[in-house]
């Protein structure tokens, strides 16, 4: 008969305790056989054990060479040193200020505590998802031109990663927030920050009444990422560099390419005025709360020759669009046998200005 249930477990109980504390004696103990030295093992172990490398006599109870209380008087005296040298970095750790913004960058459960404490919470309306990995901030960050002639405008800072890497850098930081509980947040974050300025309200309706920047950045929510790029696109001047992450599905349609499904007037408009770079693929992992779907970091550069007239351009591309399956000679004062789909930025450029040019 096998052992009773008292006994099996205690059995159990000592495999398991053998077998979790056998791998971290690696002075006294050889289980790959790195050590060639004699090694008793107790008769509880599985078998499995006793067949590995560097065992000679199974049988007793002494798993280790030294006796236990030699071994647990070097313990105890490795733990007294290390929490000594712990406390003694932590007594000439410099003081972080204004300037130590990547060291006091935010990670996830900073995050949770900072919210918690202010009794903040994400807002599922207004889209907000914190970016909750400190590099990823400086990686954005330095997508930008280093630039010190102007500020850079910030759309969404959040609770400030972003912020705080582009402040790291050099620049100088305009940032648009509409959450009032965020905004508390950053004014007594930052507020020794002489570099930084915030700005209150829905940016689609308060960033026309700032003096354009050339540099724009931002983590954009899906209801507003559309709305603000076409704004900046019609802007007079456009931005020079336009950097935001928004979702993928969103990114893979601004950079769509003719005949594609995702391929529409945005498109046209966004190509027409930008180069459009995808740098970077961030999984949801990155993100607190996470999202639903994959975001990534898009890059846009201004073309050296801006097209002029863009608003009746748009209006003019939105119409031949409107009906995608109908041909353009249908929808537009136009004879062309084609699709608005299979027209890239270019001829669509073309055709608008030889129908002004026949007005």
């Amino acid at each position: 008969m096998g052992p009773s249930g008292g006994n099996r477990s205690e059995i159990r109980r000592k495999e398991y305790f053998h077998c979790c504390l056998l791998p971290l004696l690696g002075r006294w103990i050889s289980v790959f056989g790195k050590i060639k030295r004699e090694v008793h093992f107790p008769p509880s172990l599985p078998p499995l054990l006793a067949q590995w490398p560097g065992q000679k006599r199974i049988g007793s109870h002494r798993f280790f060479h030294r006796t236990p209380r030699r071994f647990l008087r070097w313990l105890w005296l490795g733990l007294c040193l290390r929490t000594r040298l712990r406390k003694d970095l932590r007594h000439h750790e410099p003081r972080r200020t204004s300037r130590h913004f990547e060291s006091s960058a935010l990670n996830t459960t900073q995050i949770r505590d900072i919210l918690a404490t202010h009794g903040l919470r994400p807002l599922r309306q207004l889209g907000q998802n914190f970016l909750a990995e400190p590099a990823l901030a400086t990686v954005i960050a330095h997508a930008l031109p280093k630039s010190t002639q102007e500020p850079v405008q910030e759309i969404g800072p959040g609770l400030g990663a972003l912020t705080r890497a582009l402040l790291t850098i050099g620049h100088t930081v305009e940032a648009f927030e509409i959450d009032q509980g965020l905004i508390s947040w950053l004014r007594q974050s930052l507020q020794n920050e002489p570099r930084f300025q915030l700005i209150e309200g829905d940016a689609l309706k308060t960033l026309p009444h700032h003096p354009p920047r050339s540099l724009v950045c931002g983590n954009l929510p899906y209801s507003i990422s559309t709305p603000l790029l076409v704004q900046l696109a019609l802007r007079s001047p456009p931005p020079a560099t336009v950097v935001v992450t928004l979702q993928k599905e969103v990114a893979d349609r601004y950079a769509a390419l003719p005949r594609t499904s995702d391929y529409g007037a945005v498109s046209v408009l966004l190509q027409s005025v930008f180069q459009i770079e995808k740098i970077r693929q961030l999984p949801p992992e990155v993100f607190y709360p996470r999202p639903q779907v994959d975001s990534v970091v898009l890059r846009l550069n201004r073309h050296h020759e801006t097209p002029t007239n863009l608003e009746p351009f748009y209006a003019f591309v939105k119409k031949g669009f409107s009906q995608r399956r109908k041909k353009l000679k249908s929808l537009l004062p136009v004879n062309l046998d084609r699709r608005a789909e299979e027209l890239n930025p270019t001829e669509w450029r073309t055709l608008y200005e030889s129908t002004r040019r026949e007005i």
